[in-house]
């Protein structure tokens, strides 16, 4: 369980740190965000700032609890999940997201790069208007399907 646990916390910063920086425009990355229909780019978004902000308002409770190691409760897990957020080695651009689905208050979005052939499917759930990501291949069963590849 902790192996599984530790996976996507070392996977991720791993993937997208080998990105490095590329020579693709960043106004070619902002029109491919502005070109997804608004309820696909509100989860994007949404996905992405997990990346790139700690705050424990951006995951479910659930989530939070799903992949603390040494924690009981939200509120220790939440605790756990911003001591041990480290700031990424890599940019916005640097983070492809694909196949965004939605289903009601759920989506699904696969996460990867462009240089890494590793991706990790993220599952979001729409709580009081905002998206939050609620879970990912490593830690729900429902996910654990093969990844697409990142084309």
């Amino acid at each position: 369980m902790t192996r599984r646990l530790l996976v996507p916390a070392l996977v991720l910063p791993l993937l997208l740190t080998a990105c490095g920086d590329s020579d693709e425009d960043p106004q070619e990355s902002d029109a491919a965000s502005e070109a997804l229909p608004p309820d696909e780019a509100a989860v994007r978004d949404a996905l992405v700032a997990s990346f790139f902000d700690p705050s424990c308002d951006l995951l479910t409770e659930e989530y939070l609890l799903e992949k603390a190691l040494l924690s009981d409760t939200a509120e220790e897990a939440c605790d756990e999940h911003m001591q041990s957020w480290v700031e990424p080695q890599y940019d916005e651009d640097d983070v492809l997201i694909t196949d965004i689905e939605i289903d009601g208050d759920v989506a699904t979005a696969v996460v990867g790069s462009e240089i890494a052939d590793i991706t990790t499917i993220y599952e979001l759930m729409q709580v009081d208007g905002a998206w939050l990501v609620s879970c990912d291949d490593f830690n729900c069963d429902h996910l654990d399907e093969a990844s697409p590849e990142v084309s």
